[in-house]
């Protein structure tokens, strides 16, 4: 009898499980991540530490966005234009602009401010 309890507590558990997990990750209150579409873009700093021309990416280290209420981190974000990325090398200090969309954001403009 233990046997088919146990059996019926964790298929319930299965079930509601993948509901759960998707209501979590859909959560629009996270914290630094919901954004209005008309949001102007955020100024930051750091240095970058990767380029991807085939994707038109730069992955940046970047301080923290109290505009936007990011906390510090390294993060990929996809440029507006491939010409940004002709600008910059890996471990270049940059100031760039952000136009922010949680995991979609985009950088609209970088500067190397290296020497």
């Amino acid at each position: 009898m233990k046997k088919y309890m146990l059996a019926f507590a964790l298929i319930g558990t299965l079930a509601v499980a993948p509901g759960f997990a998707a209501a979590q990750a859909m959560d629009p209150d996270m914290p630094g991540m919901q954004h209005d579409a008309n949001t102007a873009d955020a100024q930051g700093t750091g240095i970058v530490k990767a380029i991807d021309t085939s994707k038109n990416t730069v992955t940046l280290q970047h301080q923290a966005i109290a505009s936007i209420g990011w906390p510090a981190m390294a993060m990929a974000f996809k440029v507006a234009s491939p010409e940004l990325l002709k600008t910059v090398k890996i471990g270049d200090k940059v100031q760039f602009s952000l136009r922010p969309a949680g995991m979609d954001s985009t950088v609209t403009a970088i500067k190397s401010m290296q020497p």
